[in-house]
């Protein structure tokens, strides 16, 4: 998330708002506790790494860089926790939708309607990028690895929903601050929370003795900015040099000992006394100014576009929202002005909106205010944390239960994702739902522990799938629907029957009504006085968690349960047996490119019974004792595993467990195309398609055991090495930028299958291994490709015939073909010549 325009207002009000502190911390051998938004942390380490991204990703030398950064961290004082985002709310839906479209799908159009001179050049690789499809499986195994390989301090955690609430609420209990690149954590508040830091603005600092250097990592030009100052004739007795690095990423060459770093911490508590407004009123400022959740549809008007002129930069608009809050608040406080009272949170946030809107009220659509009013509420409510009503703080406060580090089981969100309360529909389901709860349990301690990705979570959070985009041909068919859907469906299979998907919501217009009669009631419904709030500008510490979200949240819990009750009981998860039929059945929206943007895209989801009887797995189903497949035995998962990649054959089975994964992938990959070449009758674009035999080479080499780092054919790539130094020694082909596309797609598909089915122990994916400059090279260059026999031998078994012919190449620099004269006709033995005499001769010279 991020208030638009906040990091430029910090980053221009920096003397104001900011401090800076150094770690290692001046006061000994403390520990600083800091909290890392994981994905910031990703998008930071591979824009500063400059590593190449058009391959698809060099996730070898990314790994290299994560663990640099983390290990400095530790070296200079600090525990690490790191935070990554869980399922997103629906309210957040369109944002998505938005940054998939900006971010992936225009940057790929962009670069395949570029020449393919000017799109190797370095500014362009620099200004149009995307982020490598799987950096965060990298990002999070390193991660993992590191915590696991030794006593270090370092955690990594998943948030309930987004990790920006999440990281602060955690930040609270630790006393810490929160590192990351969102402004929205200069909005939160809670406990013990110390402030946010930004990655963009931290600085390594290491001892040098000759000069002083200031390095900015991931500069705008073409090379790193680097203004080096010399020291001066006259120096001072046992003064020392400093070597200064602004950014993430410390320079390699410098002993960790050796290293300190500088950071500047930005507060609530500051932000709010520069507007001279009260803490607690910063969320409504942030949903006023805009933020992720200002505008929920694409359909409707900008809100900011009702509250600021086009003259306005975005610190102007901040400044502007401060200035009308206070005086509202202002206002309020004189008690001869009734007038001007303000008498609920409601009537503060239209007083608020009315006096943005640039026109008039009067001016304004019919009921278009009541609906900025509610949007603006909505986006408020997202910075809403809960109060800790513990007494012990610090790691020991950190998790209850096994479910959640922050919450109770009853009290957290995500648990009722998988575990929903509601009561058994009949006496012959209680079976079911044990099972249910159960499975439910595992699926959760799984998360917790990084083995189930949060996109999976999404089906069971808002019922929808976000397939990763990587750079594809936008002319052809989207590889998340050819490669990834066909996996997808037994995924939405496996899990409707073990815990049940969420229902479709059905909208009516009695339910619009209803919704619109409700939400103009909340600005009739008596509230809690805002005399409490304005005195937090004034009060003591201990008035400092007063939340002005509270009464709020809680009118509108109110109503929600008002709904509830009038309402059915909604049937339980896992009610359906396997020996009654199903009523009806349960989609799952898959936001997927359809041409040039990204659209939903409604995917039935089959039943499991009949999804395995159709693919011929003869499987025994029992009716009565019928037990979900991810609560079976190992082998018969693995056996369900490897029949739905159409891997289940003993050759298969005999592989080593680093060799595997990467044969399911090139085995589903080349049947996948095969099968669609022979279905459209072998036309000469689904031909086109399928994979060589080499090209199935090039991949299977990053997963033997066998292959060094840096060992490529022909390559030029090497760790440390500049964007621009590793495109100008690989070619970019279309063709292999789409085979690498397909090749991530089945590798995130069938991790996905691995983790539903809870095989991610039996079947390693080390993703870290994989270098896309490198397979480009295995490719285009030269040289063979050695594979053990035994892995090619399983690779190709039963898949002889779906691989492309390979034709050889031809030499441009050979120049034209001569026409050859055709090689005079001989008939036994003898030369005959054809010249005047005809054909005849030649029928003459045979009887001879």
């Amino acid at each position: 998330m991020g208030v638009h325009g906040l990091t430029t207002y910090l980053r221009e009000n920096k003397r104001v708002l900011g401090k800076t502190v150094q770690f290692p911390s001046t006061s000994g051998d403390a520990v600083t506790t800091i909290v890392v938004d994981g994905w910031s942390f990703i998008f930071e380490v591979y824009l500063q790494s400059q590593l190449p991204w058009v391959y698809g990703g060099e996730y070898t030398e990314f790994s290299h860089y994560v663990e640099q950064v983390v290990l400095s961290w530790i070296a200079v004082g600090l525990k690490v926790y790191f935070v990554f985002d869980g399922p997103a709310p629906a309210l957040k839906t369109p944002t998505l939708i938005s940054r998939m479209n900006r971010g992936n799908i225009e940057q790929s159009l962009i670069f395949f309607r570029t020449s393919p001179a000017s799109r190797c050049t370095p500014r362009f690789l620099r200004e149009t990028n995307i982020l490598p499809p799987l950096a965060y499986e990298v990002c999070v195994q390193t991660l993992q690895r590191l915590a696991n390989s030794g006593k270090r301090p370092l955690e990594v955690h998943f948030a309930d929903e987004e990790a920006d609430p999440y990281a602060v609420e955690l930040a609270g209990r630790l006393g810490a601050y929160v590192a990351g690149n969102d402004s929205d954590f200069v909005i939160f508040s809670s406990g013990l929370y110390a402030g946010y830091i930004s990655l963009n603005e931290l600085m390594w600092i290491s001892p040098d003795a000759d000069e002083e250097t200031y390095t900015r990592k991931g500069g705008d030009g073409d090379d790193d900015f680097q203004t080096v100052v010399r020291g001066k004739a006259r120096k001072r007795p046992n003064q020392q040099q400093k070597n200064i690095i602004l950014g993430l990423i410390p320079p390699a060459d410098v002993p960790l000992e050796d290293l300190s770093l500088n950071a500047s911490v930005y507060t609530p508590d500051a932000l709010a006394a520069h507007l001279k407004i009260p803490v607690t009123i910063l969320p409504l400022l942030a949903a006023l100014v805009g933020n992720d959740f200002s505008n929920q549809s694409s359909t409707q008007r900008n809100v900011q576009s009702l509250f600021f002129e086009r003259r306005l930069s975005l610190s102007q608009r901040i400044t502007h929202t401060g200035n009308t809050l206070t005086s509202i608040l202002n206002a309020a406080s004189q008690p001869r002005k009734a007038r001007h009272q303000v008498e609920s949170v409601m009537d503060l946030i239209t007083r608020a909106v009315n006096a943005l809107l640039v026109r008039t009220p009067s001016h304004v659509a019919p009921g278009e205010v009541e609906a900025v009013v509610d949007r603006i509420v909505n986006a408020a409510l997202t910075y809403a944390i809960d109060k800790y009503d513990g007494e012990i703080y610090g790691p020991d406060s950190l998790w209850p239960t096994r479910m959640c580090a922050l919450h109770h089981q009853e009290a957290c969100p995500f648990v009722a994702l998988f575990m929903p309360a509601h009561p058994c529909s009949s006496q012959g389901d209680t079976g079911h739902d044990g099972a249910a709860s159960t499975l439910g349990a595992m699926y959760v301690e799984a998360f917790r522990s990084g083995k189930l990705k949060p996109r999976i979570t999404e089906i069971m959070n808002t019922g929808a799938w976000w397939p990763k985009t990587p750079l594809e041909n936008p002319d052809l068919e989207t590889v998340a629907k050819s490669i990834g859907r066909p996996i997808r469906l037994w995924i939405y299979a496996l899990l409707e029957d073990g815990v049940g998907l969420p229902d479709a919501p059905e909208v009516s217009s009695s339910a619009t009504d209803s919704v619109a009669e409700d939400n103009r009631g909340l600005h009739g419904e008596d509230e809690e006085n805002l005399d409490e709030l304005i005195d937090v500008e004034e009060n003591s510490s201990d008035d400092d968690d007063t939340d002005l979200l509270a009464p709020l949240r809680g009118e509108l819990e109110r109503l929600r349960t008002a709904d509830d009750s009038t309402s059915e009981p909604p049937a339980s998860a896992t009610s359906h047996s396997r020996s009654r039929l199903r009523l009806g059945y349960k989609t799952v929206t898959e936001y997927i490119r359809r041409g040039s943007r990204v659209a939903p895209d409604e995917v039935q989801v089959p039943d499991l019974a009949v999804l395995i009887s159709s693919s011929g797995f003869n499987a025994p189903v029992d009716s009565v004792t019928y037990v979900p497949w991810q609560l079976r035995s190992l082998e018969e998962r693995i056996t369900l595993f490897l029949h739905i990649l159409e891997s289940n054959v003993p050759l298969m089975r005999d592989l080593p467990p680093n060799q595997l994964f990467g044969v399911l992938v090139v085995r589903w990959v080349i049947r996948t195309l095969h099968l669609r070449a022979v279905e459209s009758g072998m036309t000469k674009d689904r031909e086109k398609e399928r994979w060589s035999q080499r090209e199935a080479r090039a991949l299977l080499a990053f997963y033997v055991e066998s292959l060094e780092v840096n060992e490529a054919v022909g390559s030029t790539t090497t760790y440390g090495d500049t964007q621009a130094q590793q495109v100008a020694g690989v070619p970019i082909t279309d063709r292999t930028i789409q085979l690498m596309a397909q090749a991530v797609t089945a590798i995130d598909a069938i991790q996905c299958l691995s983790q539903v089915l809870f095989l991610s122990d039996w079947i390693p994916v080390n993703v870290e291994r994989l270098s896309s400059s490198r397979f480009h090279a295995y490719i285009s260059q030269p040289g063979p490709v050695a594979l053990p026999q035994s892995m090619w031998d399983a690779c190709v078994h039963a898949c002889e015939d779906a691989f492309r012919q390979e034709f050889p190449k031809r030499n441009r620099n050979a120049g034209p073909r001569k026409h050859e004269k055709p090689a005079k006709p001989t008939v036994r033995g003898k030369t005959v010549s054809i010249g005047q005499s005809g054909h005849f001769a030649v029928l003459g010279d045979a009887e001879a």
